[in-house]
């Protein structure tokens, strides 16, 4: 894993020493796109963007969708020196593409940058402060409540503590009182899930360096035992491991669960797939006493060596502003500007409400080059704690040791 993590890096940095020495050619009237696989929605709403943008500026684009390991593939062209114009690109992955040189910065080219949250802009900020990508949509963390359940239970909706160890708690008492086969809560291994929880207990996780700081302090040990003591009492199960379920939505819309901290893209399933689960949704629970959530923000990024530069910035303005609102509902993605949020009246969606809420305060998931590696070993080591095969402390201390070993190769 580390052997290939070094040479998409290595490819990257080779793409943006090779843009340097070229000759940059004027914009042409083609911009090639890439994206990842999506709904059927989302895919029409991009078809009438495109449509409507070539109509109004003769400029064509021409969308490839990557259906499998998106990143991989765009690593990979990249190192080949053929990378699109115009691609989607992930918080969490912008800090590599960035040290690696291979993106245009938008200096100017960012339309009214105040419209949108600061943490957003800043998770693709570089560290000479220039702007390298431009968030175009974001999804956040909310509490799902299958009502049904909890009244089958005797419960309601208000009977569920807004504090997570609380919940937790309450988590244990609701099992006692659910049919067979059925759970009070879901549990996810992945740190994605859980950083803005951790980091409302204390310092950051990750260290000014970059390193993996993962010797929690007493609020952030209870916040993860909580979930290792309801794997063990039943209350809290895996959607797969535990449930069969392909997904957390499906295990959500399937009945199988009656409470799921999941981001938005579930509630588009859930209206889709599931349209008779009863549900409502709920900011997240606090911890240590503070509202928190995480974010997941998908920007616009330009390649260094594209060709069609000018055509390329275009269309991401075009999509960003006169055309987000139309975007927005045709895919059921949450828009980024705040001015777009107020006129599609988000905040008295009941569904969604809770989304946008949190966005206000959300903690963005990026973390610098060494996120992955302390992702991936927190998610391995906290499913052994999950499981009983490790104390959680160790657990901890194990994936902090491995993740660090990772990053200083890395330098």
């Amino acid at each position: 894993m580390i052997t290939r993590r070094t040479l998409l890096r290595a490819g990257l940095a080779g793409a943006g020493l090779a843009a340097g020495g070229c000759a940059r050619e004027p914009a042409g009237t083609v911009v090639q796109l890439s994206v990842w696989a999506a709904l059927p929605a989302e895919h029409a709403g991009m078809d009438d963007a495109i449509a409507a943008f070539d109509r109004d500026t003769g400029i064509v684009v021409r969308p490839q969708v990557i259906t499998d390991k998106y990143m991989d593939v765009i690593r990979s062209r990249f190192a080949a020196r053929k990378p699109p114009d115009l691609f989607y690109l992930d918080s969490h992955e912008a800090p590599a593409f960035i040290r690696a040189g291979v993106l245009e910065p938008w200096d100017e080219a960012a339309q009214q940058p105040e419209d949108l949250p600061v943490q957003f802009l800043d998770a693709f900020r570089g560290p000479d402060g220039r702007l390298y990508g431009l968030p175009k949509d974001f999804s956040t963390l909310a509490l799902y409540i299958n009502t049904a359940l909890l009244e089958a239970a005797g419960f309601t909706p208000s009977d569920v503590p807004g504090d997570f160890l609380e919940m937790a708690a309450f988590a244990q008492r609701l099992q006692a009182r659910l049919p067979r086969g059925r759970a009070a809560m879901l549990v996810e291994k992945d740190l994605a899930r859980h950083l803005s929880a951790l980091e409302s207990c204390g310092p950051p996780l990750v260290g000014d360096e970059g390193q993996a700081r993962l010797q929690l302090n007493d609020c952030g040990l209870a916040y993860l035992q909580a979930f290792v003591d309801g794997r063990r009492a039943g209350s809290m199960v895996n959607p797969r491991e535990d449930l069969g379920s392909d997904s957390p939505g499906a295990a959500f819309g399937g009945g199988k669960v009656a409470l799921a901290m999941e981001g938005n893209w579930v509630a588009a399933a859930l209206r889709r797939d599931y349209p008779d689960v009863p549900f409502v949704t709920r900011e997240m629970p606090r911890v240590n006493g503070q509202r928190h959530t995480m974010a997941f923000v998908v920007g616009w990024a330009v390649s260094r060596q594209s060709g069609s530069k000018e055509g390329a910035f275009r269309f991401a303005r075009f999509m960003n502003g006169p055309r987000l609102e139309a975007w927005s509902r045709a895919s059921g993605t949450l828009p980024t500007r705040l001015s777009v949020q107020r006129r599609m009246e988000l905040d008295r969606d009941p569904v969604l409400r809770a989304h946008v809420a949190g966005a206000r305060y959300a903690t963005v998931w990026s973390r610098g080059i060494g996120l992955p590696s302390i992702d991936a070993n927190f998610a391995n080591q906290f499913v052994a704690a999950l499981n009983g095969s490790l104390p959680l402390r160790e657990a901890l201390a194990r994936a902090q040791a491995a993740a660090n070993r990772e990053i200083e190769r890395m330098r």
